[in-house]
């Protein structure tokens, strides 16, 4: 984690200041440390460049890490699928199990053959307007990028904004998820990219980041904030942390998408379905938000896994429907 962001950091549990114990850091960087609150005495560290900030007051679902392990147990238990999926040729398999031999290929860090796939696996599985909708999104939040102020990105899983921004602007900036596991992929594979001179990697809920009140000039999140629990929660905490400007992709469905809006109602994730969900959620939490840059998009269910029988990329949609892809831009 690089130094300059020290100051800005407080105990995520009780808000208080943190004791600072530097074990191992160069010119820039913190590398090895351990952390402990002044008040509440929780402790946290930074262990390899990555700083961890999770608290064990609340329960999480570590899709990452239950992903990669579920993968790679799964194969190494199924022999004769993991030499059919190895052998087929790439131009014969779907998208689902084009994706997860990718996969395997980044478990491995083998990031070469990964992000040669990857580039491929985006067209197999997701059609035209599903892809322009979500580029233009980013494509929005690069240009509307004004100064060089750090950028803090919340729930940045692979970082796909992230590695955009370190190629398109000078800015610093920070990847945040609460599963260390992509984090640690992050620097690895950012190191391969030669982008990672600019990038610090922190470990966090988002309903309890470690930052002080007001200490962020530019947040961003690249659908991340949909996948979110409790989403009061977090749009509360974002306005607490955030000085000016917030500014997050989303993909919502329509008011009379029945099916779906059905669909997120199970899932308890209604908070940032539409149009009107957005803008109440962010409301009630202190936010003026505009909803910008506005693309519908025909989309289509991804495919199941044919070697790797029923694998899905995504859940949603789960028949064709029209979303609308946006930036949320909320200020206090």
């Amino acid at each position: 984690m690089h130094k300059q962001y020290m100051d800005m950091l407080i105990c995520p549990l009780c808000h208080n200041e943190l004791e600072w114990h530097i074990k191992e850091d160069n010119k820039d960087r913190v590398v090895n440390a351990d952390i402990k609150c002044s008040s509440c005495q929780a402790e946290y560290e930074i262990r390899d460049e990555i700083a961890v900030f999770l608290t064990a007051s609340l329960s999480r679902n570590d899709l990452w890490e239950k992903t990669e392990s579920g993968l790679e147990k799964y194969l190494r238990e199924n022999p004769d699928v993991y030499k059919k999926l190895m052998n087929s040729p790439e131009n014969e398999l779907n998208g689902a199990d084009y994706w997860y031999k990718a996969s395997y290929f980044e478990m491995k860090r083998d990031f070469i053959t990964s992000s040669r796939m990857f580039e491929s696996a985006f067209q197999k599985i997701y059609n035209d307007d599903y892809i322009n909708g979500w580029k233009a999104q980013m494509d929005y939040i690069v240009e509307e990028i004004k100064d060089n102020e750090p950028i803090i990105d919340i729930a940045s899983g692979k970082g796909y904004l992230i590695e955009k921004l370190l190629k398109e602007t000078k800015n610093y900036i920070v990847a945040t998820d609460f599963s260390p596991t992509i984090l640690v992929r992050n620097k690895e594979y950012y190191k391969f990219k030669g982008l990672y001179d600019r990038l610090s990697l922190i470990a966090f809920d988002a309903r309890k980041t470690p930052f002080r009140d007001n200490s962020i000039v530019t947040m961003t999140s690249n659908m991340g904030i949909q996948n979110i629990e409790q989403p009061g929660e977090v749009m509360r905490e974002m306005n607490r942390i955030t000085y000016r400007e917030f500014m997050c992709v989303m993909q919502l469905i329509g008011e009379d998408d029945e099916v779906h809006i059905n669909f997120f109602n199970e899932l308890g994730s209604i908070a940032y379905a539409t149009r009107a969900n957005v803008m109440e959620t962010y409301k009630k939490s202190g936010w003026d938000i505009k909803i910008c840059n506005s693309f519908i998009a025909n989309v289509k269910p991804t495919s199941e896994g044919e070697i790797i029988e029923g694998a899905r990329i995504d859940g949603f949609p789960i028949e064709d429907t029209k979303i609308e892809f946006c930036v949320v831009k909320a200020k206090k």
